[in-house]
């Protein structure tokens, strides 16, 4: 490995934003660390793909195909506003090219699941589904290279490539139809292009600076606060340094109208008011009914471009702020959030070298003078900063993937800290050791990764393995991804009916070939039952019966039981 670059030729992402700005000469970069990057890329994507027609739905995903479809077929976006349209138009881009259209039923998960089945053409409709979010993978993966490579070298730039493309929860998020991958990716995009305005506030930068997070808007509602926060630390650290605030007037409202734009754009120039009584929850009407008589006149102006945007950003934040009524971390079932659910996701469900090093980077960053403020450095802190804050302060607490923007600063940070370690300058002994340690941890995070494919959603490293299902289960664990190893179980086992409580939203009629009935907390049937972990554990009270009885596990998240006679209370 080569020497990083001295932190006083970084040019910065201005330089890289601007073609005709004045640039250091680039160093061309060594084959060995691009073909490391085109390898591990490859790798991962043959992975993500090879999950395709392994797992049945995720929970949500027939919902974001249904919304998408919507948006592409009838040019509306009605079906729900709690996530904007992005990342739900990239889902069924390829379906609808495939001859896919809107089913017409009011209910997105009954669309959904309607426009999975059309024609017979479920698993194709699936993949095709999925397909829409691999790009977003790979823009993840470019811009990681991008940054490192000018920021750090190409040898940085390769080791954060594969640690992205060897982490699973990564994997496991990208393989599915869904909008956590795609704000990964366009969180990372938005924040460079912030630091971007930020060295250079030239219009072309607030254009595109504009332009990209208003993009990034659009994949998740959870941009704007994660960006919020990443972004103050950024814009705080540049107007310390240059003593006055970073960005002038102007580029800052072509910038705004650039994002508005965009914004309205992403939904097709609509308009109409930001709320619609008839759509409201009945706890939003008590809320809405209490406003004064002029905000209620705002919010229901028949012009307001964007309406649905708006709608949605109510939505999302009356969910965040309610919480959720069954929420689970470590055996426990709880309404709202802790401030350690994140914390400890993070810590059970990351890979141990990727955990060990990211921390060895954050340490090395903190605790050494010469970098400590250097802008390449408080950008990774930043980004991993905003979303994990954010998170720990809400009150959604059903899955780490609500904060998976901060894995590709995760896997930036271990590279920092693998180089480190190569490069250290000691005894020979000790530097000799330093670099085996250095190949052991990464080739003990790619074999832990290749050795729990296909299960990336189920991912826990090896410490936490063991008790998965007592620490998190709601997709971290359970996604209702398992329906289909289900139903071969059954046909191999030439079972004809069973009692089941699925988490998921699959239609059971069509997805298994067994008679199903649905298994209710009162029933203690005898015959085959069927269980996903994720009902077992939040609902101990209808279910728990079943945790002293032998089971057969079906692969991560069901779990199948036979009764000869049926159980007594």
């Amino acid at each position: 490995m080569t020497n990083p670059a001295p932190l006083k030729t970084y040019p910065g992402p201005a330089a890289v934003a601007r073609p005709d700005a004045q640039q250091p000469a680039a160093r061309k970069p060594h084959i060995v660390p691009v073909l490391m990057a085109l390898f591990s890329v490859a790798i991962a994507t043959a992975l993500i793909v090879g999950t395709y027609s392994v797992f049945s739905q995720t929970f949500d995903e027939s919902a974001h195909l249904a919304c998408g479809m919507e948006w592409l077929d009838r040019g509306t976006y009605t079906l729900e506003a709690l996530h904007p349209p992005l990342a739900r138009v990239a889902v069924a881009i390829l379906p609808y090219l495939d001859g896919a259209r809107s089913a017409g039923s009011s209910n997105l998960w009954a669309e959904g699941n309607a426009i999975l089945e059309r024609n017979g053409q479920y698993w194709k409709t699936l993949t095709l589904a999925r397909l829409g979010i691999l790009p977003f993978f790979w823009l993840a993966c470019w811009l990681v290279w991008h940054f490192m490579a000018r920021a750090f070298g190409p040898w940085h730039a390769a080791l954060a490539l594969v640690f992205v493309a060897f982490c699973p929860v990564v994997l496991g998020h990208s393989a599915v139809a869904a909008t956590d991958a795609p704000l990964m990716a366009m969180f990372l995009a938005s924040l460079l292009a912030l630091q971007a305005l930020l060295e250079d506030a030239k219009w072309r930068g607030a254009l595109l600076a504009g332009f990209v997070i208003a993009l990034a808007s659009l994949t998740k509602f959870t941009q704007l606060p994660f960006f919020a926060c990443s972004g103050g630390i950024l814009v705080v650290y540049y107007w310390a340094k240059k003593r006055r605030f970073p960005v002038a007037w102007k580029p800052l409202l072509v910038a705004a109208a650039a994002f508005a734009v965009t914004i309205w754009a992403g939904y097709r120039f609509s308009h109409g008011p930001i709320v619609k009584p008839d759509r409201l929850l009945p706890t939003m009407r008590e809320g809405f009914a209490k406003l004064p008589s002029r905000e209620k006149e705002i919010f229901l102006f028949p012009y307001t471009p964007a309406d649905e945007f708006f709608f949605g950003l109510k939505s999302a934040r009356h969910e965040g702020a309610a919480g959720r009524p069954d929420s689970y971390l470590l055996g426990q079932v709880y309404d709202g959030g802790r401030w350690y659910f994140f914390p400890i996701a993070i810590l059970v469900k990351t890979p141990i070298p990727l955990l060990l090093l990211s921390l060895g980077g954050i340490a090395w960053l903190l605790f050494r003078r010469s970098v400590r403020w250097d802008r390449r450095c408080v950008f990774l802190v930043a980004g991993m900063a905003g979303p994990l804050l954010v998170g720990m302060a809400g009150q959604m607490n059903i899955g780490l993937r609500h904060v998976l923007p901060i894995y590709p600063f995760l896997a930036m940070l271990a590279a920092l800290a693998a180089v480190q370690l190569w490069e250290l300058r000691t005894t020979r002994w000790r530097a000799f050791a330093a670099r085996v340690a250095v190949v052991l941890l990464l080739a003990w995070n790619v074999a832990d990764c290749l050795r729990a494919a296909p299960d990336f959603l189920a991912y826990f490293n090896e410490p936490a393995a063991p008790y998965a299902s007592s620490i998190l289960v709601e997709s971290d664990l359970d996604w209702g991804q398992d329906l289909q190893r289900l139903s071969t179980t059954l046909n191999e086992l030439h079972v004809q009916s069973v009692w089941i409580s699925y988490f998921g939203s699959a239609d059971l009629q069509k997805r298994l070939a067994q008679v199903s009935y649905g298994l209710k907390g009162s029933y203690r049937p005898a015959g085959w039952v069927a269980i996903s972990e994720a009902v077992l554990r939040k609902y101990p009270q209808d279910f728990g019966w079943l945790m002293k009885y032998p089971y057969q596990q079906v692969g991560s998240s069901i779990r199948l039981y036979h009764f000869a006679n049926a159980p007594k209370p």
